[in-house]
C-alpha cells in the first residue's frame, strides 16, 4: 500500500473508532450508528490484515466491543472477534489478543452467553500467564463472575482466590480486600455463611490496615453484619453496621441511610447496600 493509502487508511479507522466511542458519543447515536455499519466494521478489521496495519486492525476491534453489545447480533460478534483475534495471532502480539479476548467475552457473557464467554476468558488467562502479561487480575474476576452468575460457585470460588494471590503479590492491599469480598459473596451464594464471614472479616482487617476507601470498607463491613446476622449474632452484627455507617456519615448520605435502616429493623429484606468490590460482567458481588 501507498504512503496515501496508508493515511487514508488510518484516517477512516480513526474515524470509526470515534464513532463507537461511548465516552464522546450519546449510547443511542453509537447504537444506531452500529447498527447500519457493523459489517462495515468487520470489513475494516479485515482490511487492515497486512504487514504496518494489524495493530491499527486490533485496536479498532477493541475501540468497538465496549459498544458491540448495544446490537444484539451473536452473529456479528462472533466475526468481530474471529477477524480481531486473526489480526492479533498473525501480528505476533499476544498482549492484544489476550485483550481482545477479554473484552469480547464480557460481551458474550453480558447476553448470557456462558460457553464463549468461558472460552475466551479461559484463552485470555492462559496466554496471559504464559507471557508473563499484565492485566491477569481482571481476566481473573471476569472469570469469577461468569461462573458466578452461571451457578458454578467452586470455579468461582478457584478464580477469586487466583485473585487474591495475584492481588497479593501485586502489593495491592485494597485490591486484595475486594478479592477476598469476592470470595465472600460465592462462598455466601453456595451457603457456607460461616467460611463468607471469615473472607468478609479478612478483608475489613486488610482494609483497616491499608486505610482503604471509606465506601468499599463500609460495603465490606455491611457483609461482615450480614453473615453474623444470618448466625444468630445480631449484637456483633449491629457492630459493624455501625462502624460501616460512621465511615460513610457526610461521604455517602444514600448508603448511611441504608445502613441506618438495617440497623434499625435488621436485613429484613434483600439490603441493597452490598458490595461492589470489582468491575466484572455481572456488575461486581450480589
Amino acid at each position: 500500500m501507498t504512503q496515501v493509502g496508508d493515511m487514508a487508511e488510518h484516517a477512516r479507522v480513526l474515524e470509526l473508532i470515534q464513532a463507537v466511542d461511548l465516552e464522546r458519543q450519546d449510547a443511542d447515536r453509537v447504537t444506531a450508528w452500529l447498527a447500519e455499519h457493523r459489517a462495515a466494521v468487520v470489513a475494516a478489521v479485515l482490511a487492515c490484515d497486512h504487514e504496518g496495519a494489524r495493530g491499527l486492525g486490533t485496536r479498532l476491534a477493541a475501540a468497538v466491543w465496549p459498544a458491540a453489545g448495544l446490537v444484539p447480533d451473536p452473529a456479528w460478534w462472533t466475526e468481530l472477534a474471529q477477524a480481531g483475534e486473526s489480526l492479533a495471532v498473525a501480528d505476533r502480539d499476544p498482549a492484544a489478543l489476550a485483550d481482545l479476548l477479554r473484552r469480547g467475552a464480557m460481551t458474550f457473557a453480558a447476553h448470557g452467553d456462558h460457553l464463549r464467554a468461558e472460552e475466551r476468558l479461559v484463552r485470555a488467562l492462559a496466554i496471559a500467564r504464559r507471557e508473563g502479561l499484565p492485566g491477569k487480575d481482571h481476566v481473573l474476576s471476569s472469570l469469577g463472575a461468569l461462573y458466578r452468575d452461571w451457578g458454578r460457585l467452586s470455579k468461582a470460588l478457584d478464580a477469586y482466590l487466583g485473585l487474591v494471590d495475584v492481588r497479593r503479590d501485586a502489593g495491592d492491599p485494597v485490591g486484595t480486600a475486594a478479592a477476598l469480598a469476592e470470595v465472600g459473596a460465592t462462598m455466601h451464594a453456595a451457603g457456607r455463611v460461616r467460611s463468607a464471614m471469615d473472607y468478609f472479616d479478612q478483608a475489613d482487617e486488610v482494609m483497616t490496615e491499608a486505610s482503604g476507601p471509606p465506601v468499599e470498607h463500609a460495603r465490606v463491613l455491611v457483609w461482615c453484619g450480614r453473615t453474623r446476622w444470618e448466625q444468630g449474632l445480631h449484637g456483633p452484627a449491629r457492630h459493624r453496621w455501625s462502624r460501616a455507617l460512621a465511615m460513610l456519615v457526610d461521604v455517602d448520605e444514600a448508603g448511611a441511610d441504608r445502613v441506618r435502616a438495617l440497623l434499625a429493623n435488621g436485613p429484613a429484606h434483600e439490603p441493597d447496600y452490598l458490595p461492589n468490590t470489582s468491575s466484572s460482567p455481572s456488575g461486581g458481588v450480589g
